[in-house]
């Protein structure tokens, strides 16, 4: 009888442990399928979140030449490094990217090129002003990046990347300086390219290294812009140009536009004049002929202290719009009531097809 109650016993103790198992084992299958179904859910949000991303439009803004020597030297000195962006700020950092044309050697050094009739140089604690005022990226194509020969460049490009600026249009060596600067915003990969067309000696260019990248041999840039878009979606070209204090393009630059477009180029950016040029599209691309100086000493007056921020805004196609600002006691100050509409008009008058309201730039055709 006693042996009968153990068996009993035993097998409902067996039975019990058995419904246990099997009910933690059903817990553990309706916990991983809840567990796979959160997995699933995160990936498709993720994916949404990425494919919204996508197509946000992306804006990148662009500022001629800008340098930090002689009275804006002093001023950075007296008010520190931001003072002289304290009105773009804002501004800059709201874009998603921006760029400006470094249009100085940083450098200590006291040896200069000679072949220079002037020699820019500026103070390392500048480009502290730059990153703080929302810059991500400069041009060194340009003829004053090798103002204090090749260890001012050298120079240069160590306190960029100790402020993690990010550079182009030199470099060096050939390569590095004929290189676009690649980034990726919103899913899309954008090559910036830079070329100046104003150098004043061969061995700026054609040296070993450090050179800058030169855009008197056509050829050069127009192979640059088949080699970085190869795996971009948008190639954009910010090139040193032109005539200094004329307001328009010589026909030259104009058929250079053209060609650098038609071989692949989406935006092109142009700074050297110091003056501002007008804006033009070409088959659907924003061409930009001169934005002027956009941080220069205080001898700057009239139509050299005026200056703005070119907005180039990524949707499918590029658009552009110019926001004016003026030079003004060593900052960039903001224009004043009807002055705006002023810029526009002129501009629109040194423009080819297109109109202006209220800073965006519209193709007329």
């Amino acid at each position: 009888m006693k042996k009968l109650f153990i068996v009993i016993m035993m097998f409902f103790v067996s039975g019990t442990l058995i419904g246990l198992c099997l009910s933690i084992t059903k817990g553990h299958e309706t916990y991983h399928t809840y567990a796979a179904h959160q997995n699933v859910d995160a990936g498709i949000q993720l994916k949404t979140k990425q494919a919204l991303q996508e197509q946000e439009p992306i804006s990148i803004v662009f500022a001629g030449d800008t340098l930090f020597d002689w009275s804006v030297r002093k001023a950075i000195h007296q008010f520190g490094p931001d003072y002289p962006f304290e009105y773009v700020k804002d501004e800059v950092s709201r874009a998603d990217y921006a760029i400006l044309n470094l249009e100085t050697a940083v450098t200590k050094r006291a040896e200069k090129d000679p072949v220079q009739l002037y020699n820019f140089k500026s103070d390392p604690i500048a480009l502290e002003g730059i990153k703080n005022a929302g810059f991500d990226m400069v041009s060194l194509a340009n003829n004053h990046a090798l103002d204090y020969q090749v260890g001012g460049l050298l120079d240069t490009i160590e306190h960029l990347n100790s402020y993690e600026i990010k550079y182009f249009g030199a470099g060096r060596n050939k390569q590095e300086a004929y290189r676009a600067q690649r980034i990726e915003i919103n899913g899309k990969k954008i090559s910036i390219l830079g070329f100046s067309r104003f150098l004043p000696a061969v061995r700026w260019y054609e040296n070993e290294g450090p050179v800058i990248a030169s855009a008197y041999q056509q050829e050069r840039v127009l192979d640059a812009i088949d080699r970085e878009g190869k795996d971009a979606d948008y190639v954009i070209i910010y090139i040193h140009w032109g005539v200094e204090k004329n307001n328009r393009p010589e026909n030259w630059q104009r058929q250079f536009a053209y060609d650098m477009i038609d071989r692949g180029a989406d935006a092109i950016v142009g700074s050297h004049p110091h003056v501002l040029q007008g804006f033009e599209y070409y088959n659907g691309k924003p061409i930009a002929y001169s934005l002027g100086n956009f941080l220069f000493p205080d001898y700057v007056k009239g139509k050299t202290a005026q200056t703005g921020l070119l907005t180039l805004t990524i949707d499918g196609d590029i658009s552009m719009q110019f926001n004016p600002f003026v030079i003004r006691t060593n900052q960039i100050h903001p224009l004043e009531g009807e002055d705006d509409q002023e810029v526009f008009e002129y501009l629109e008058q040194l423009s080819y097809g297109v109109s202006i309201e209220e800073g965006i730039i519209q193709s007329n055709s």
